[in-house]
C-alpha cells in the first residue's frame, strides 16, 4: 500500500515538474530535443513510470532469489 502511495506521489510530482519546465521551454528548445509541446509532459511521466516498474521488478527478483536460496539451503541441509 505504501508503495502505491509512493508511486502516486512520484508520478504526480514528475507531472508537476514537467509542466513547470515546459513553461520555460520555447518551441525551438523542444524541436531541438525532438519532442512536441503536446507530448513533453506525457513523455516525462512515461519515463518515470518505466523506471518505477523496473525498480519493482528488480525488488521482486531479489525477493525471489532469496527465497530460492533459503529453500535450497534447507533442501541440502536435510540431505
Amino acid at each position: 500500500m505504501l508503495n502505491k502511495i509512493y508511486r502516486a506521489i512520484v508520478i504526480s510530482r514528475t507531472k508537476t515538474a514537467a509542466i513547470n519546465t515546459l513553461a520555460h521551454l520555447s518551441e525551438r528548445d523542444l524541436n531541438d530535443m525532438g519532442i512536441s509541446h503536446a507530448s513533453f509532459v506525457e513523455a516525462q511521466v512515461e519515463s518515470v513510470i518505466a523506471e518505477l516498474d523496473a525498480q519493482d521488478r528488480e525488488a521482486a527478483n531479489t525477493i525471489m532469489r532469496k527465497q530460492i536460496e533459503t529453500s535450497a539451503k534447507r533442501l541440502f541441509a536435510a540431505v
